[in-house]
């Protein structure tokens, strides 16, 4: 009887914790909230969260960057499209 009793206060003792993973927003706010505190002149940067949706699936992921890491991430998309352009073999094979 006692053994039941301790295992009721202890069941009791603990939090109850959530069994569903956390939002995006929310992981974005904890990622932010782990970030080391800005130096003196730093200036903050805002977080800006976009879905991206993979070729060949209708499933979007969430991700959260910087403005300027979007940008920068656009810029090297378009010259890595750029570079496969310029490389790409435009001279007819002789046949089989």
């Amino acid at each position: 009887m006692l053994l039941v009793f301790a295992a009721a206060a202890l069941l009791a003792a603990t939090e109850p914790t959530s069994s569903a993973p956390p939002t995006p927003t929310e992981a974005a706010n904890k990622d932010l909230a782990a970030a080391p505190a800005l130096k003196p002149g730093e200036k903050k940067m805002k977080v800006v969260c976009r879905t991206e949706t993979a070729t060949g699936t209708r499933f979007g992921k969430r991700v959260c960057l910087s403005l300027d890491d979007f940008k920068r991430r656009q810029e090297e998309s378009r010259e890595g499209f750029a570079e496969m352009q310029r490389n790409h073999n435009v001279t007819p094979t002789k046949g089989n």
